[in-house]
């Protein structure tokens, strides 16, 4: 009888391993998915990457144009070029091309390319599925002759845009 009741007790935690096993495995299950999740989440954002760096290109792009126009391609009599892009410059790569006068002055049409003082200049353009958005704008400091050269270049590739400012001051 004492035999029995040992035997008994035996036989019953015989599951108890099974049921620990099944315990450990859940715990190894959950880790590996959320490792998935995490690793998966980052893949998606490497995989937009190359993106932002042609969008970022994109961008750079257009600034170096407005410092193209605006340095090397100056009118007789002028100051600076970039007043003057919307008669230079392609039509295709200056798409929908506006010069006028500059917010600070209530705006206004047209802009006076000779002098170049307080203008603001806007135009897109695109080539192989990237495009560009530039907004210049030139104003007067408060010290005469002093101007503030403001460009804005937003450039963007498929679902990625990526934007830069760059400003200085000539006398």
């Amino acid at each position: 009888m004492i035999k029995n009741c040992r035997l008994k007790i035996k036989n019953s935690q015989r599951g108890v391993s099974l049921i620990i096993t099944f315990l450990i495995m859940t715990i190894m299950l959950a880790i590996v998915l959320s490792i998935s999740v995490i690793l998966y989440s980052e893949v998606k954002i490497i995989s937009n990457i190359g993106n932002s760096v042609s969008a970022f290109y994109s961008a750079q792009t257009g600034a170096e144009e407005v410092l193209y126009f605006d340095r090397k391609v100056i009118p007789n009599g002028g100051n600076r070029g970039i007043c003057s892009i919307c008669a230079t410059c392609d039509s295709g790569d200056c798409m929908s091309c506006s010069a006028s006068t500059s917010i600070l002055e209530g705006g206004g049409t047209g802009c006076d390319a000779q002098n170049c003082t307080n203008c603001q200049i806007k135009y897109n353009s695109s080539f192989n599925d990237r495009t560009y958005f530039i907004n210049v704008i030139v104003t007067p400091d408060n010290e005469p002759g002093v101007y503030i050269f403001n460009i804005k270049s937003k450039g963007g590739y498929k679902n990625s845009f990526r934007s830069l400012e760059l400003n200085s001051v000539s006398e």
